[in-house]
């Protein structure tokens, strides 16, 4: 049978008519939503996408446009300067009183800080300035005049929110004659860090060769982080508009973020925002939630209408079924209610019980049959005891007493009634080897020769090969074999040692020994019942089995063991030593 033929066969109707309404109904829920919620979640990503993109190249439009007007002033001031009458020579045009006016009116007009006027070879009138000021204002002078083009800087060192940048305009580009210069707040930054802080976002600046000119938000780790990514490295080759996602972990939390840079073609600079993922995406996170919740619901509401749709469907079929059931697990008075059913079903329940009551009828039968079968075979084991103990007619009884015995110590070791009831019927068979003992040995009244002790220990041996033959007593051999074994490898016939001896054997043998010395024979005395206990427990972990010996004592406590005292008809000749009253058994 393939597996899902078995599994088909293991599930109730109720159960296939519930997965078939899932199947046809839910599935398709499921599946309609998960490809909605990946749609609108795309749509949703590259929707927040373009509008990151739109505001950056907005902010990076306003910082082109103050850089382009601050260095169109700057043009417009050195021109200014070169055309207006007088020398030729520009040191001694810079040196006219009017040049400092003129230079101040221009600072107010720029918004700036600082403006001045240098020749090609940096004399000329500005002002004393911070060694970080002045570093930047040489270092774009000096690339202004090799390169014949305006240059942008920041000031290095300044913690302030708006940043102080430097700009050096040669006049005129193509054939410069002197080079202005500038200090001024670069204002865009405030508008950056107003927009960053609202949209809980971080900003900065980047030259053309990917270095960090400046940054709000951004934490070391997340600057480190940031320089290395591909959007970083793609500008530096290209100074292109682009947008990348990466993931940097942060005093111990890992977190993806999205950043977009925009090139701002004045300066050469790049405008870099980034924001991390969950707040970027939060509306596809919220149409996610949604959306989950609602498809949630309705496949709530699809399962309850399919359950009970199926419940209910199922529910006479499942009232046939339970009642078969028990049919089926031995209960034949057990009818089928026929009431509800369908046509079919009906005529179904009918047929069933009238099949349960002649199946019932049969089964009383063989229930008496079996019963009066294992009486017979009990029978017959006890009278096959009772004709062993009848060789000696002083140990009659004894097969019985050992059997009564070995349940009880059986019962105190937790063994199940199937368990009991072989140490039953092994301690009842335990001495059925006699049977090929000679008599004279059997009943003889003083102590056997060693001849004869010899020939008296082959009946464990000769009772197990005469129950071999029978398969129903192969699990009780082990109590006739072996019930004269020691614990410590002393005993017969075949010198087991501890866990060696079968369990069974080990129970028999304590059983068969305390009646063996509680009963009078001719050869021997009984010893006293405690004295027989006390001696039976010292041997415990040398000739017998601990635990079988503390059950025994338990069941003795219990009022579970007590010998029946046998008299000899001829009164013993002496009192033998414990361990030979022991072999003869």
């Amino acid at each position: 049978m393939t597996p899902h033929r078995s599994l088909l066969r293991r599930l109730k109707l109720r159960s296939v008519l519930f997965a078939v309404l899932v199947l046809s109904g839910i599935v398709p829920l499921i599946l309609s939503g998960a490809l909605l919620l990946i749609q609108n979640g795309a749509i949703l990503q590259n929707a927040e996408r373009e509008v990151l993109i739109r505001e950056v190249q907005s902010l990076t439009r306003q910082v082109d446009a103050n850089l382009k007007a601050m260095r169109s002033q700057m043009n417009l001031l050195g021109l200014g300067l070169l055309a207006v009458p007088g020398s030729d020579d520009l040191q001694e045009r810079l040196r006219q009183p009017w040049v400092a006016d003129y230079l101040n009116d221009a600072t107010q007009t720029a918004n700036a800080e600082v403006v001045g006027v240098l020749d090609l070879q940096g004399a000329g009138r500005l002002p004393a300035l911070s060694p970080e000021k002045q570093e930047a204002v040489d270092t774009a002078f000096r690339i202004a005049v090799s390169h014949r083009q305006p240059v942008y800087m920041f000031v290095g060192g300044n913690p302030a929110a708006v940043p102080i940048a430097a700009l050096a305009v040669p006049v005129p580009q193509k054939a410069p004659r002197l080079v202005v210069v500038s200090l001024f707040p670069f204002t865009p930054a405030a508008q950056l860090v107003q927009d960053v802080a609202e949209k809980s976002a971080a900003t900065a600046l980047i030259d053309g060769q990917g270095k960090l000119l400046w940054s709000r938000g951004l934490s070391a780790e997340m600057t480190r982080a940031l320089l290395r990514s591909n959007v970083v490295r793609d500008f530096k080759q290209r100074p292109l508009d682009m947008t990348t996602e990466y993931t940097l972990t942060s005093e111990g939390r890992t977190q993806k973020y999205l950043a977009q840079v925009s090139a701002v073609p004045e300066s050469g600079w790049g405008v870099v925002v980034q924001k991390p993922a969950r707040l970027a995406f939060e509306m596809v996170q919220k149409m996610f939630w949604n959306t989950l919740v609602s498809t949630l619901v309705l496949i709530g509401v699809a399962l309850a209408v399919a359950f009970y749709a199926a419940r209910r469907a199922s529910r006479p079929i499942q009232r046939l079924a339970d009642s078969t059931h028990e049919i089926a697990g031995g209960h034949f008075g057990r009818r089928v209610e026929a009431e509800g059913l369908g046509r079919e079903l009906t005529e179904l329940a009918e047929d069933f019980n009238l099949m349960s009551g002649q199946i019932e009828s049969s089964v009383e039968q063989l229930r008496a049959a079996a019963q009066a079968n294992r009486d017979l075979f009990i029978g017959s084991l006890r009278a096959f005891a009772a004709a062993i103990d009848a060789k000696d007619p002083y140990t009659r009884g004894h097969s019985e007493r050992v059997a009564a015995f070995s349940r009880a110590i059986a019962n105190h070791l937790n063994f199940s009634e199937e368990q009991r009831e072989k140490v039953w019927i092994g301690a009842l068979l335990h001495d059925v080897g006699k049977i090929g003992v000679d008599d004279r040995i059997l009943k003889k009244v003083g102590v056997l020769s060693p001849e004869e002790y010899e020939q008296m220990k082959l009946h464990t041996v000769i009772g197990a090969e005469i129950l071999s033959p029978i398969e129903q007593l192969k699990d009780v051999i082990p109590a006739v074999r072996w019930h004269h074994e020691s614990w410590n490898g002393r005993g017969y016939p075949d010198g087991l040692k501890g866990e060696q001896i079968p369990l069974i054997a080990r129970l028999v043998a304590v059983a068969d020994t305390f009646d063996a010395v509680t009963t009078n024979r001719p050869y021997q005395q009984a010893y006293d019942l405690r004295f027989a206990v006390d001696t039976i427990t010292k041997l415990a972990g040398t000739r017998f089995d601990a635990k079988v010996v503390t059950a025994f004592l338990r069941a003795f406590d219990a009022g579970e063991i007590r010998p029946a005292e046998v008299r000899a008809s001829e009164p013993a000749t002496a009192v033998q030593p414990f361990e030979l009253m022991v072999a003869r058994g």
